[in-house]
C-alpha cells in the first residue's frame, strides 16, 4: 500500500492525512477515473508529495478502501455491542450504514465491485467486514424479524441494489436511496416471504461438497 518504512514527521503525517481525505472526496464524487493531479490539488500539495507517500494510484486507492472498510466495520461492531437496540433496529442500522457508504462513495463501491473477485487483499477486507456483520444478521434471524434464508453475503448486494443509483438521481435527490432501501428491507422480513431460488451463494455451497 503506502510507504511506511519509518515513522513520519508531523508535517509528513499531516500531508498523508490530507491526501487520504482529498482522495476520498474526489473518488467518492468522480469514481476511480479521477486523476492524481486533482487529488493533489484538492489536498493542497504537489504531485511529488503524493507519489512520495503513495508510489502508485493503486496504492492510494487501496489505502482509501482499507480506511472505508475499517470505518464500516467499526460502525457494525458498535451496533453489535449495543444492548439498547432491538434485533431489527440493529440489522436496519447496519444496512443503513452500508447503503450510505455505497450511495455517497462512488469510488469505494467501484473498486470493491471490480476487484473483490480477483484481489485477495480486497476480498480479505470484505470478509473481515462481513464477519463483524454476521452476528447482527444471525441475532435478527433468531428473533424472527429477518427471514432465515438470507445470508450475510446477501446484505451488501441488497444494499447496493437500493443505493447504487445513477449520478443524476442522487444529485437531484441525495437521500432517495433511503426510500429504496426501505423497500428492500421490507422484503427481508419473514411475513409473506416465498422460498428463494437458491438459499446460498455458490462459493458457500461448493465449500461443503
Amino acid at each position: 500500500m503506502e510507504v511506511t518504512d519509518r515513522p513520519l514527521r508531523a508535517d509528513a503525517e499531516r500531508n498523508r492525512l490530507r491526501l487520504l481525505a482529498a482522495a476520498h472526496s474526489v473518488f467518492a464524487a468522480q469514481g476511480l477515473d479521477a486523476g492524481v493531479e486533482e487529488i493533489a490539488r484538492e489536498a493542497g500539495v504537489g504531485v511529488g508529495t503524493l507519489y512520495r507517500r503513495f508510489p502508485t494510484k493503486e496504492s492510494l486507492v487501496a489505502a482509501i478502501v482499507e480506511q472505508r472498510f475499517a470505518a464500516i466495520s467499526s460502525s457494525f461492531a458498535a451496533v453489535a455491542a449495543s444492548s439498547e437496540l432491538e434485533p431489527w433496529e440493529a440489522f436496519e442500522a447496519c444496512a443503513l450504514a452500508l447503503a450510505q457508504a455505497i450511495a455517497e462513495d462512488r469510488g469505494f463501491f467501484q473498486v470493491v465491485s471490480e476487484t473483490v473477485g480477483r484481489l485477495d487483499e480486497i476480498r480479505a477486507m470484505r470478509a473481515a467486514m462481513l464477519a463483524v456483520l454476521e452476528p447482527v444478521v444471525r441475532r435478527a434471524q433468531e428473533a424472527g424479524v429477518v427471514r432465515g434464508d438470507v445470508t450475510v453475503e446477501d446484505v451488501p448486494a441488497l444494499c447496493a441494489v437500493a443505493a447504487r443509483l445513477p449520478r443524476w438521481k442522487l444529485e437531484e435527490s441525495p437521500e432517495v436511496w433511503r426510500r429504496y432501501l426501505g423497500i428492500v428491507l421490507d422484503g427481508l422480513r419473514p411475513d409473506g416471504a416465498t422460498p428463494l431460488p437458491t438459499a446460498e451463494w455458490p462459493d458457500r455451497a461448493a465449500a461443503r461438497r
